[in-house]
């Protein structure tokens, strides 16, 4: 058995139960050394520790692989949900192991981002550069995004496009510098964070940072519609000018 679970975006009380229970239970547990170092009090004692970081990950994925192989129950853990940002490490199991894997999800840290920052998804663009390879097309789409008045939660990436990289990007390519903006760092750990205007995001972060571009003017409520069922058609509205 090998399966891939999403630990959360740091404190493990954002850790599912089922996660919970498959990485007490494993027999080998995998993944980024950061990533292990945060669920090391549930690892079993006599448990198989596989620990990685970029330039090593090809091997120890194929060692881990060996061990599925082999009959032991693997669990291969990621940061925040697999299927947020994390695909291409989950890409990189399933080529180790010559088939697809099961995975669990977790909490995102843009879930994370969208409570913080009081915002709903349905109004909100989410895009992650935490990858290898062209990132234009989804600079574009970020554009694209705030363009059409969303907000935008954005996952940078660390070695060449930060947050003061996306702001840049972002007032490059049209955006008002005035648009609200924040930046968080290690969500659910040591949390610190930053807010200003857009033309004002210049400062250094963290690996661990994620950013909230929101849109020019607030949405309405979603209360505010005969649709939602809170208002009446033809009634009248207490207050209202």
């Amino acid at each position: 058995m090998i399966v891939c679970i999403g630990i959360g975006p740091g404190s493990l009380d954002y850790l599912t139960a089922l996660g919970k229970h498959l990485l007490e239970t494993a027999e080998v547990v995998a993944g980024f050394d950061t990533v292990l170092d945060l669920v090391a009090p549930l690892i079993r004692p006599d448990a198989v520790r596989v620990g990685m970081g970029y330039r090593d990950q090809t091997a120890k994925l194929e060692e881990v692989a060996a061990l599925h192989h082999a009959g032991k129950r693997c669990v291969v853990a990621f940061m925040g949900d697999v299927h947020f940002s994390g695909f291409q490490f989950l890409e990189r199991v399933e080529l180790a192991c010559g088939h697809r894997v099961d995975t669990v999800p977790g909490i995102s840290s843009a879930q994370i981002m969208a409570s913080r920052g009081r915002v709903c998804f349905d109004e909100t663009t989410f895009l992650t550069f935490h990858r290898r390879g062209d990132v234009e097309p989804f600079k574009r789409h970020l554009i694209h995004a705030l363009e059409d008045g969303r907000n935008a939660i954005v996952i940078p990436r660390p070695w060449d496009f930060m947050p003061r990289d996306v702001a840049a990007y972002c007032l490059d390519h049209g955006i008002e510098g005035s648009r609200p903006a924040e930046v968080w760092e290690a969500l659910t750990q040591n949390e610190a964070s930053w807010a200003g205007r857009l033309d004002e995001c210049v400062g250094e972060f963290s690996d661990l940072s994620i950013m909230l571009i929101r849109a020019p003017a607030e949405f309405p409520s979603q209360l505010d519609s005969t649709e939602s069922g809170a208002i009446q058609p033809g009634a009248s509205q207490v207050g209202a000018v």
